[in-house]
């Protein structure tokens, strides 16, 4: 299509908004009317020379379009028109000036939606699915694409019609059971992954994928590769959405986690059926964050990886050679927690070998390895002899830390690295150097280092923030945990497998005495355990990890 085509002899296309894989979508002028709109045209399959494929082709388009059109809500983007011009199928739909949710995670840096603006788009967007769903209408792909944020903050969800349609004439989806099923694998049910009968319930676990992902920075299941993204939404129970951002609501994190449950019978029986968790999730005051760095629970902000190892054994042919796309927000690093607390990037390794961590796996070793660090250390201070320090400087200094924070989500890692480093300073001053403002403050510094590639740096303040954790909090607490998972990453990443798979068994060990075999946070560490064997070629080894948490989960 090129501007100033003149479609139907009507509508006149003007500039191109978008192009994806079944067709482009233009702002256009009707030249009927005298208004703006928007033109979809669809782009058929290859095979234009079969008369009989065209015609059922067309049958169907015009059948989803009418359902389309017969939409009226004001959270559903209204069908004006649809036909077809010399082969061409189209279809012409309000023109709505605003962002969808994914340029607005975009806009944000990969950083969670603003609360009020969370609960917001989750009511607006239950409403329409409410109406929609009422009509006998699912829409079978339903990503913050395809959820619009109009400038008056009318939040309308786009494309009801063009994923059945899709489904139906194999634009990008499954003919006869021969190609691959419908969806965007970040945002796709357990029963679209299993090529089962889907329903208006299928919606309802995307929309919670919508809403962790707006909610969090992130999907509830990430991956490399198509496979882990989809044997998570099959096999492996999300990380609780407060444990990547505890400020959330509890009403709020309660209903995402009940959109998001495997079953469709475990799911609301209606979108209208969470007004109320909405309504108390705006009437809650928010909640306060906990532990150094927010975490709600050992290893909260470490989000576990899907079970990979063993998924090509179970998915269905049509996912194969199918492509995982990225999340809306991009993909969120491992232990990288949301909503301005930074997270340590996997670096360089430690220039001190991992052995004097504490190798053993039993947790008496590991601890044992922590009084060691911390002996070389002077006893904790809390407050300096002197005396509470002004509540004015500590206060000036907190507005500090947040503009450092505002810096880094912005990219300005240098800067960011000056203002931590210069608060961190102050703070072991006016503080000492074990109260959890001030290792919150040598945490976030280290963050800033390893962003801006100063990684041995970096390392090396991860390496005496965790002793110091260690020393003060416990070898077993939630804070000193954490410290060490993201190590074992950043050793990983370095290449230096053999001492990074022996710090996720110890974190392994630990959790799993503690939390259980089943914690998120274990499953976690198990997950780095598996990933480590196999980068030492050990893969019976890592397979049989991998097979055990999928019977756990």
């Amino acid at each position: 299509m090129a501007q100033s085509t003149l479609i139907h002899g009507r509508y006149r296309l003007l500039d191109l908004v978008g192009r994806g894989g079944m067709g482009e979508v233009w702002r256009a002028r009707d030249e009927s009317l005298g208004r703006r709109v928007a033109v979809k045209c669809l782009k058929p399959p290859a095979r234009r020379e079969d008369a009989g494929f065209q015609r059922v082709l067309r049958e169907r388009f015009r059948r989803e379009a009418r359902v389309a059109a017969s939409l009226q809500h004001r959270g559903v983007t209204v069908v004006h028109d649809f036909g077809d011009d010399d082969g061409l199928l189209y279809l012409v739909m309000e023109l709505l000036e605003g962002r969808n949710l994914s340029q607005l995670l975009a806009d944000n840096k990969g950083q969670p939606l603003p609360l009020a603006e969370v609960l917001d788009v989750a009511e607006q967007v239950a409403a329409a699915l409410a109406y929609t769903h009422a009509q006998g209408v699912v829409h079978r792909d339903l990503k913050p694409a395809n959820v619009m944020r109009s400038e008056d903050g009318t939040v309308k969800i786009c494309d009801f019609g063009i994923a059945r349609l899709a489904h139906d004439i194999g634009f990008t989806a499954r003919i006869s059971g021969t190609g691959m099923a419908m969806g965007t694998p970040h945002y796709m049910s357990p029963e679209q992954i299993a090529d089962s009968a889907v329903d208006h319930r299928s919606d309802l676990y995307s929309f919670g994928c919508v809403l962790y992902e707006i909610a969090t920075g992130s999907p509830p299941f990430e991956g490399g590769d198509p496979w882990a993204v989809l044997v998570g939404h099959r096999d492996t129970p999300p990380v609780p959405p407060r444990a990547h951002r505890p400020d959330l609501p509890p009403p709020l994190a309660t209903a995402i986690l009940r959109l998001l449950a495997k079953a469709p019978d475990d799911r609301p029986d209606a979108a209208a059926g969470l007004a109320g968790e909405l309504a108390a999730a705006r009437a809650h005051p928010p909640a306060a964050r906990a532990g150094v760095w927010g975490a709600a629970y050992p290893g909260a902000a470490v989000a576990p990886a899907a079970v990979a190892g063993i998924a090509p054994l179970w998915m269905p042919p049509w996912t194969r050679g199918m492509d995982a796309g990225l999340p809306a927000a991009g993909r969120r690093r491992a232990g990288a927690p949301p909503d301005g607390a930074l997270a340590a990037p996997a670096g360089p390794a430690l220039r001190e070998p991992v052995a004097s961590w504490g190798v053993a796996r039993a947790p008496e070793a590991c601890a044992a390895a922590d009084r060691t660090h911390a002996a070389a250390r002077p006893a904790p201070a809390r407050i300096p002899a002197q005396g509470a320090p002004p509540r004015e400087r500590l206060a000036d200094l907190a507005d500090r830390r947040d503009a450092g924070l505002r810096l880094g989500r912005a990219g300005r890692w240098e800067e960011a690295y000056e203002v931590h480093r210069a608060v961190a300073a102050e703070r072991e001053l006016l503080l000492g150097s074990y109260h959890p403002d001030t290792l919150a403050s040598r945490h976030e510094t280290g963050t800033a280092l390893a962003r801006s590639g100063r990684h041995p740096e970096a390392l090396e303040e991860y390496a005496r923030t965790a002793a110091d954790c260690a020393g003060v909090l416990g070898p077993d607490h939630p804070d000193t945990l954490a410290v060490r998972h993201e190590l074992g990453h950043a050793l990983g990443r370095l290449g230096r497998w053999e001492e990074a798979l022996e710090v996720h068994r110890q974190l392994a060990f630990v959790r799993e005495q503690a939390l259980g075999s089943a914690d998120p946070a274990t499953v976690a560490s198990r997950n780095e355990e598996a990933h480590c064997l196999e980068r030492l070629g050990r893969r019976s080894e890592a397979d049989e990890v991998y097979r055990e948490l999928a019977r756990g989960c």
